[in-house]
């Protein structure tokens, strides 16, 4: 399923980058990879004032510290340069990275068994190749250098699904309220998280198996119980309530425009005040928008649904960093059979005036992606654009904000493009699927095009 050759290599990899370059002192102030909410500058303040000060002081008073007090008080310390060696901070998140990796692994692993192909060219991705491309993705390697909260929660996120798939309900629950401490958003899939559990445990049990009616009370109860349990800590930890507007509250107030990725700090930063309150409301219904659409639509592959949400809430949220993105590509790399393939040699169509010539024949790809070309090189292109104007507008004063939100508004484009491409072509698998041997053979050929599903 995962070759310790794939793991030793990625942990060889941070171990390098770590140590042999700057690169962690550069990337940890990056706005594409640190937000207010998962930097770790500011969780190195928040140690250092409950910790390191007589008498200490509550880092939430300020109103500038976001991170949850459980992170405070377990991974302060390695953050902090006064409380450990530089080492251990980038061992907890390769770790988190190797774990996650691990999760990943598994859920392509369960996702392939038993899947029939529908066509003798489909070829599906093994565990060990989507974990290397977690691994290796330079997003989760640069999350990492710069060690942002992001990769905790992925980690969370990847071992939520990763249960589910197993059949373990409040496992998967327990995982996704973790995920939800840290970053609130994660909630959206408990729905599709809740109906990936069923289903396992349906096709799995050989007795009387539960109605979704009572897994989802059950995990809806269990979410309820363990994130109360986890509030109830971070209360006994800091004394008093005050964390929860400075953790959750700014997710959803916005009060903090430091620019990222995102789509919302500039909104806000143009907006007339009157006018606040109610986009405020906006920008946070809209990734719940998603969820009861995507999870019925998709209830025969609630994977697939969770995939489309986190991707979702990665675009949609008010601070977002490109580790966001880094998981939800590995997620989409579990459905790699939508991804464009060689078919064989096709005629290639030539004026009346020419005579046909056999060795005319070109390879056509197979795809169910429209444009592979376009999906492939936008993103580069918002890429390249993102530090190119970071820089104009903030070091060399050459530029202002628009340059830089056009480029996120470039990258939004692109990640709202692969997450509709990935639904039309699940959709013409899924008709292509439904067809018999003759049906399938006429679509191969050209003599039938599958338009919509």
């Amino acid at each position: 399923m995962l070759d310790p050759p794939v793991l030793a290599a990625g942990a060889a990899l941070r171990a390098a980058l770590a140590f042999a370059t700057r690169w962690p002192q550069q990337l940890a102030t990056r706005n594409e990879l640190a937000t207010p909410l998962s930097a770790l500058i500011r969780l190195q303040e928040g140690h250092h004032l409950a910790a390191n000060l007589t008498p200490p002081i509550n880092p939430y008073d300020a109103g500038s510290f976001h991170h949850p007090p459980l992170v405070l008080a377990l991974v302060g310390p390695l953050a902090s340069h006064s409380s450990s060696p530089p080492w251990a901070a980038f061992a907890a998140w390769t770790a988190a990275d190797l774990v996650t990796a691990w999760a990943l692994a598994r859920i392509a692993s369960r996702r392939d068994r038993g899947a029939e192909p529908i066509d003798r060219r489909e070829k599906r991705w093994s565990g060990a190749v989507v974990a290397a491309l977690y691994l290796f993705h330079p997003f989760t390697v640069a999350t990492t250098l710069a060690r942002s909260s992001t990769t905790f929660t992925n980690l969370f996120l990847a071992l939520a699904l990763s249960s589910a798939l197993d059949g373990s309900l409040t496992s998967a629950v327990f995982h996704l309220s973790l995920a939800t401490h840290l970053s609130l958003h994660p909630l959206l899939l408990l729905p599709p998280l809740v109906l990936l559990a069923h289903q396992t445990i349906v096709e799995r049990s050989v007795q009387q198996t539960p109605s979704l009616l009572s897994s989802a009370a059950e995990g809806t109860l269990a979410f309820a119980l363990h994130q109360g349990a986890l509030l109830g800590v971070s209360w006994w930890l800091t004394g008093s309530w005050a964390f929860l507007s400075s953790v959750y509250g700014v997710i959803l107030s916005v009060p903090d425009l430091t620019p990222n990725i995102g789509l919302t700090w500039y909104f806000f930063i143009e907006m007339f005040d009157h006018f606040r309150a109610f986009f405020l409301v906006v920008f946070a219904l809209h990734p719940a928008v998603y969820v009861a659409p995507l999870s019925i639509f998709y209830r025969d592959d609630p994977l697939f649904a969770a995939t489309l949400l986190v991707g979702a809430v990665a675009l949609l949220k008010s601070y977002p960093t490109l580790g966001d993105w880094g998981l939800w590509h590995a997620l989409l790399a579990c459905y790699s059979e939508l991804l464009p393939r060689a078919s064989g040699p096709s005629p290639v169509s030539l004026p009346l005036c020419v005579p046909p010539c056999p060795f005319l024949t070109v390879g056509l790809l197979h795809a169910d992606i429209s444009t592979p070309i376009l999906h492939a090189l936008l993103p580069l292109y918002a890429l390249s654009l993102l530090p190119s104007f970071s820089h104009l507008w903030l070091s060399s004063t050459a530029g202002n904000a628009n340059f830089y939100y056009a480029a996120t508004l470039v990258w939004a484009v692109a990640m709202g493009g692969w997450a509709l491409e990935a639904m039309r072509a699940r959709g013409k698998r899924e008709a292509l699927r439904r067809l018999d041997a003759e049906g399938r053979g006429k679509v191969q050929s050209g003599e039938w095009t599958v338009v919509q599903r």
